[in-house]
């Protein structure tokens, strides 16, 4: 899976994304923010029907994505989720097994480097 199939999958499930996705077009992190923006609000808003619905596509990323899609999901996707609400620690049990194991990785990294991590409640 490349950008463009990411792209694709996301406004077929989202297409209230599209003017954010045009907005960037081309600047994959910037649409994998988008993503994941959509993907807090839904959270926030107790929307885990949604919610799951994210997680599955950025599992499909995760698991399926070039090397560029992933360092995407990774970076602009995992590291910026913020599970401290109640709600959020709810929609983490939603969570497909990759894309927890993805989250811990991205955190270990960051915590190996130094960087404060005011996002994770581990």
């Amino acid at each position: 899976m490349n950008a463009a199939t990411f792209r694709d999958l996301v406004l077929s499930e989202f297409p209230s994304l599209l003017e954010g996705f045009d907005e960037w077009e081309g600047l994959l992190h910037l649409q994998v923010s988008e993503f994941r923006q959509f993907t807090q609000n839904a959270i926030e808003a107790h929307s885990f029907e949604v919610a799951s619905s994210c997680f599955q596509i950025a599992t499909t990323a995760l698991c399926e994505g070039d090397e560029e899609l992933r360092n995407a999901i990774y970076v602009s996707y995992l590291e910026d989720l913020d599970f401290r609400s109640d709600a959020a620690k709810q929609a983490k049990q939603l969570m497909s097994s990759e894309l927890k194991k993805g989250l811990d990785d991205i955190l270990d990294y960051n915590e190996s480097l130094g960087k404060e991590q005011p996002r994770d409640d581990r």
